[in-house]
Order: structure tokens, then C-alpha cells, then sequence
């Protein structure tokens, strides 16, 4: 444009250079424009979809929030990149930011962002629809609203939608949540396990350290809906923890033949919880028999947050039988996958085990490698459950390398 523009004669060459000055502003502000018009592109992540509260005429009680949000999270299912967490995952991630059930107090956004390392938190509440209410006439009108806000470290979207139904309000917001992410899903999950409060009700009693009524609680539910896998599954962990590993046997086991038919993502984890129970009896081998057929399954269904707890649990177990080599990488293997979910501490848990056993062996520099990075992320991330461990164990690697030079 500008040799052409040497060929003009002087006026023209200055009302060229105007309108070409002026093509090149328009130029760069349509770009910057387009440019600002679009959404940020999300980072890896979880996507962790919060209580759904329900503020309506009608009776509602607390256990309907994580009822609708486990609506929600299966209606979405899951995807390689943005792993959907479950509802009970998203309970514990909420206890790490101290947001704890029934508590009253709102979510810390940013703790939770920290803690979590989620892609995405899908926040929500359901309403009547006060247009409506104030315009009894207009009776065709959806009678409740749902009111969003899909959020990464900031907020990105937020919206309005109406419908007459909770379910279909629901099933708007998965839509909403597939079109703004815009990857392929994938279904992991048929059953609502939190359509029966009393479910809720014992993990809040665990929260809260009230174990004989969480053990209660869990109990009259089986009775009530012995196919609930997940209060089996808490049930016998509480067993476990007990040491209590006949009666927590006894549960999985049942357990497992249900889920076999259908639900891979829960197999996944009563596996691992088998895993445990044969750790407890000194049965190493058969531990990683069942760590084996848990990491198939939670592959199976992208379940990375799970692939990670499986793989530092396979690590323990082979550092147990002198395996080291096994061991290292299954706690390397172990940090990947909380990378891949976003988890800032299972990538602490991971690396600090991987320290441990690289002291085991006297390679004090791998050691040393791996505590830094994990001293990086609980400082960053502001992990303070994890600060004291992480660097005491930093002081002794320390010290080991000051004593070798």
C-alpha cells in the first residue's frame, strides 16, 4: 500500500495516508474487539458444581442442594480435560476451604479455587420467579428461575434461567455448562445415591467427628436402600478405620457384586477401599490385585482425581514389599493424575511420598527435587493442612544433604 502511495501526487499522498492510518485504527480495533469478545480459554481443571440451593414457597430443606447438584453433575457426566467431580468429592474439596455442611457460612471462592485447583465452579440458586409472583395474571409464565455463575479464579458468565420445573431448570444448566466448555462428554453415572437425606445427614456427622451417629446414620439408610453404594462404601471405610476389617469386608464385597452391572465409577473406588481392607491383613499381594482392577475402572471413566488416590495407595503398598522401583513410579504416575484433575494436594501427597522413598534409597538429590516442588505448591496454593509435614520433611532431606557434603 505505501509504494503505491509514493506514485500520488502530494495532496493525494496525504489523504492516502489519512485513509490508510485511519484503515489501520479500525483494523486493530475490530482485532482487539474480537480478541476481547472472546471467553478466556480454561486451563485443565475439575469442574466442581456447588449446592444447588432451592429459595421457593415450597418446603425445601438443605439435603435437596446436594440432591439437585448430583442431578446436575450425572446429568453432565465427564470429560478428559475437565473431569466433573462427584458430589462427596466436591464435599471434601469444600472441607478443605472450611466450608463444611450445614455450617451457615458462605464459600470462600478463592480458598476453594486454591485448594482445588478446579477449571471451573458452577454456583447456583433456585427462586420463584418474582415477575411472575407480581403478575398473578400472566399465568403462562415459567414459575421459578435459576440464577448462575460459572467462574474460574474470576467471574466469566452468569445468567438467569426460567422454566416451570426444578428438573428442567437442571437440565438448562447442564446444557449452559456443555456449550460453555464445548468438549465432549461423557456418561459415568445413573443413579441419584443423595435423593435420600439421611445420606448427607451421616457425612456431615463424619465431618463433625460424630462417627457412632454417622455409623447410625449410614445403617438406617442400608436398611431403608441396601443398593446404595455409597453409604456401603462410608460404612465399611468407618469399619476400616476402626480396624473393624471382617465387617468392612463383608460390606464391599456386597457392594461390589451391585455395582458390577452397572457403575464403574463407584467399582472404582469400592476396589480401592478393598484394597485397604486387604493392606490391614497384611495381604500385600492381594491389595494390588484389586489397586489393578480399580485403575482400570476409574480409567475406564476418566477419573483422575481416583486414578491418583489409586496409584499413591499402589505405591505404599509395593514400597511395603521392597518394590522400590514399582513404588517410584507409581508415585510419579500418582502426581500426574492430580495434575490432570487440577489437585493440588494429592500432587503434595504424591511428591512427598516420592521424597520419602528417594531418602529411603539415599538418592538425597531426587529427594530434594521432589520437596521443593511440593513446598512450591503448598506455599502457593496456601495449603495449610499439608505445611507442617512438607517441610519438616524438607528440614530432614536437608539435613541428610548437609552431612554428605
Amino acid at each position: 500500500m505505501f509504494a503505491f502511495i509514493e506514485k500520488l501526487s502530494h495532496t493525494q499522498r496525504k489523504y492516502a495516508l489519512i485513509l490508510g492510518s485511519v484503515s489501520l485504527i479500525l483494523a486493530a480495533v475490530l482485532l482487539w474487539s474480537l480478541s476481547d469478545s472472546q471467553q478466556p480459554k480454561l486451563a485443565n481443571g475439575a469442574i466442581i458444581v456447588l449446592p444447588i440451593k432451592q429459595q421457593t414457597d415450597s418446603y425445601s430443606t438443605d439435603w435437596q442442594a446436594y440432591a439437585h447438584m448430583e442431578k446436575v453433575i450425572n446429568q453432565l457426566g465427564t470429560s478428559t480435560n475437565y473431569p466433573v467431580l462427584l458430589v462427596e468429592d466436591v464435599i471434601t474439596m469444600l472441607s478443605q476451604a472450611s466450608s463444611f455442611i450445614d455450617d451457615g457460612q458462605a464459600i470462600d471462592l478463592n480458598r476453594l479455587f486454591n485448594v482445588s485447583g478446579a477449571a471451573l465452579v458452577v454456583e447456583s440458586s433456585i427462586s420463584t420467579n418474582s415477575t411472575n409472583s407480581s403478575n398473578s395474571t400472566n399465568s403462562t409464565a415459567p414459575q421459578l428461575q435459576l440464577s448462575y455463575r460459572l467462574l474460574n479464579t474470576e467471574k466469566i458468565k452468569q445468567g438467569v434461567i426460567k422454566a416451570d420445573s426444578v428438573d428442567a431448570l437442571l437440565s438448562a444448566l447442564v446444557e449452559t455448562v456443555k456449550q460453555f466448555i464445548d468438549v465432549p462428554y461423557t456418561q459415568t453415572a445413573n443413579r441419584d445415591w443423595f435423593s435420600d437425606p439421611l445420606l448427607i445427614e451421616a457425612l456431615r456427622q463424619i465431618q463433625y467427628r460424630d462417627i457412632e451417629q454417622a455409623k447410625s446414620s449410614l445403617q438406617q439408610l442400608l436398611t431403608n436402600d441396601s443398593t446404595n453404594l455409597i453409604a456401603t462404601r462410608l460404612l465399611a471405610q468407618l469399619h476400616i478405620d476402626a480396624q473393624q476389617l471382617t465387617a468392612a469386608e463383608h460390606l464391599l464385597n456386597s457392594a461390589v457384586e451391585q455395582a458390577k452391572s452397572n457403575n464403574n465409577r463407584q467399582l472404582a473406588r469400592l476396589k480401592l477401599s478393598l484394597a485397604q481392607v486387604k493392606l490391614g491383613n497384611e495381604q500385600l499381594e492381594l491389595a494390588i490385585s484389586e489397586l489393578s482392577q480399580a485403575r482400570s475402572l476409574a480409567a475406564n471413566t476418566q477419573d483422575w482425581l481416583y486414578l491418583g488416590y489409586i496409584s499413591n495407595w499402589s505405591g505404599h503398598i509395593y514400597q511395603r514389599l521392597n518394590r522400590y522401583s514399582n513404588a517410584r513410579a507409581q508415585y510419579q504416575y500418582a502426581f500426574e493424575y492430580q495434575n490432570k484433575s487440577g489437585y493440588p494436594a494429592g500432587q503434595v501427597t504424591a511428591l512427598n511420598n516420592l521424597a520419602r522413598l528417594e531418602v529411603l534409597e539415599h538418592n538425597y538429590s531426587a529427594a530434594y527435587k521432589a520437596i521443593k516442588q511440593s513446598v512450591a505448591i503448598v506455599s502457593q496454593r496456601q495449603l495449610t493442612h499439608l505445611h507442617e509435614e512438607t517441610f519438616t520433611l524438607l528440614s530432614k532431606i536437608e539435613n541428610k544433604l548437609q552431612r554428605i557434603r
